[in-house]
């Protein structure tokens, strides 16, 4: 049996002095985020905290988040991350949800809530020089197993209220050595950080830096623009995780600075597919510099991973399934569809999560049963598969809506928009109850009128009735773009330009302007 934190243990007596993770403070072997580790787990169980409990982490891209993580699953209990910049209202939903019975957060020092009584947690230089610990992680719990649950994941709701994937070790152990088996992580990468840690994808970032033998470097969520230039050539990245947002960013800052990252030889890529015309302009400002494009979704950590550069011989892909899993394509009924058309992706394997917690209605949605233990993911998203084996995600929820009974996908306008020069991000917001399908554009100088340039790209009923310029793309805290403060933009109808397309399919021909 194999726990989270016992991968932590394993590496750590293999290669004690090996810098695991660091900040712009701190630098950590693996011995010694074990004991701090250690260290912390024995204040939790001082502080009450006992197998089974949820302790939610405000988490800061931090060492001691790190550590938090680690000792959190070292007592048994199950560790809630959440974004510093999370309302106080939704941390409290997320307790109420959870039961979580301690809030750990960074209040001018390290602090933790349980039931209104506050308690500072010790200081990091005492956790580093508070003398050896003499147990292993795996001595303080042992009657942990593989199936108790090691994290909650909150991810947003269609309702506005996030709702809580629940992560158990075994998912989560097999998830870290099926992504470190299929990722071009070499020993002594340096992997550059500046996904949040309450995210997934940033999250299992430290997971792999131990797998794979990697330092993690973790930076701020907020860098951007020259700041993030400068940092990934300062730390010496090697691998860089990013969301289209950072990849976009870094193809204009590559553009204007061409070959100044030279330890620059890894970018991945999750959740919404960045632009090929980013990718391009990435590639042309770094040529050394390799792809892996990958498509996952919290509810089972990751689907797949394309070997690196695979997008040059088979555009769009997303890459072939994590190794011991099976992705089918099903029609509207659920019924399997023939390789090259396009339906709903599911997903089966030991990496599909136990659900939502407290959520039995929604889970049992998701996650069908075919039989008592087979369980199918379905995952609300749609594309296809070739005759290699190879996925292509289509697009994500409600990222594909039809127009006269044609199926257009957002992510094929926006990747269309982006390969017209001037263009520097867009965003395709779908018809809703109160608007209309709209295109929102950010423009790398003048505005001009997109139309010409997307009739030539795109059928005609694929080109958006309405677009916008958008001065800045809102993003949400992972650094995505938000595309409810976009929809929100069009129902409040504070958008005051309009380029209006003539589309003879455009479900709505008038301008508001």
């Amino acid at each position: 049996m194999s726990l989270l934190h016992h991968r932590l243990d394993e590496r750590a007596n293999s290669f004690p002095d090996r810098v695991v993770v660091e900040d712009e403070h701190t630098r950590l072997t693996l011995r010694q985020l074990r004991n701090s580790a250690a260290s912390l787990a024995t204040w939790l169980s001082q502080n009450g905290i006992s197998k089974g409990d949820r302790v939610i982490i405000v988490a800061r891209n931090n060492v001691m988040t790190a550590s938090l993580i680690y000792a959190t699953a070292t007592v048994g209990a199950c560790f809630v991350p959440i974004h510093p910049d999370t309302a106080p209202d939704q941390i409290s939903y997320i307790q109420a949800n959870s039961g979580a019975v301690m809030v750990i957060s960074f209040v001018d020092g390290w602090v933790a809530n349980v039931g209104g009584e506050v308690s500072a947690l010790p200081s990091f230089e005492v956790l580093l020089n508070g003398g050896p610990i003499e147990r292993t992680l795996m001595a303080y719990q042992p009657s942990t197993i593989s199936e108790d649950p090691a994290c909650l994941i909150y991810t947003s709701g269609s309702t506005g209220r996030p709702k809580g994937v629940t992560c158990l070790h075994r998912q989560m152990v097999f998830a870290v050595e099926a992504i470190t088996a299929a990722l071009d992580y070499r020993e002594d990468d340096r992997i550059f950080c500046a996904l949040p840690l309450s995210f997934d994808y940033g999250l299992y970032q430290l997971f792999l830096a131990i797998e794979a033998g990697c330092t993690l470097s973790l930076a701020s969520p907020e860098i951007s623009g020259l700041g993030l230039f400068r940092a990934l050539k300062e730390r010496r990245a090697n691998i860089f995780p990013a969301v289209p947002a950072l990849i976009e960013a870094l193809a204009i800052l590559g553009h204007r600075q061409p070959g100044r990252l030279p330890d620059l030889r890894l970018v991945t890529n999750t959740g919404a597919a960045p632009s090929p015309a980013a990718i391009k302009r990435l590639r042309e400002a770094f040529p050394s510099v390799g792809f892996q494009l990958m498509y996952g979704l919290t509810e089972c950590k990751r689907v797949s991973i394309s070997p690196v550069d695979k997008d040059l011989e088979k555009p769009g892909t997303c890459g072939l399934p994590l190794k011991g899993t099976a992705i089918s394509i099903v029609d509207e009924a659920g019924a399997p569809i023939a390789n090259g058309e396009i339906g709903q992706i599911v997903i089966r394997g030991p990496h599909v999560m136990a659900g939502y917690w407290s959520e039995e209605a929604l889970t049992n949605a998701v996650y069908r049963r075919r039989q008592a233990t087979l369980v199918d993911l379905y995952s609300g998203d749609y594309g296809w598969v070739d005759d290699d084996g190879y996925l292509y995600c289509q697009g994500r929820r409600d990222d594909i809506f039809k127009i006269r009974g044609f199926r257009v996908s957002c992510s094929e306008i926006e990747a269309a928009c982006c390969d017209v020069p001037g263009v520097v991000h867009a965003v395709m917001i779908p018809p809703g109850p109160q608007h209309r399908g709209t295109l929102f554009v950010c423009f790398s100088e003048a505005q001009f009128d997109v139309a010409a340039a997307l009739r030539a790209r795109l059928e005609p009923y694929k080109v958006p009735d309405r677009v916008l310029p958008i001065t800045e793309m809102p993003k949400t805290a992972n650094n995505k773009f938000d595309r409810r403060a976009l929809a929100r933009l069009l129902e409040e109808r504070v958008a005051q330009q309009t380029i209006t397309v003539e589309n003879p399919y455009a479900q709505e021909r008038s301008v508001q302007r």
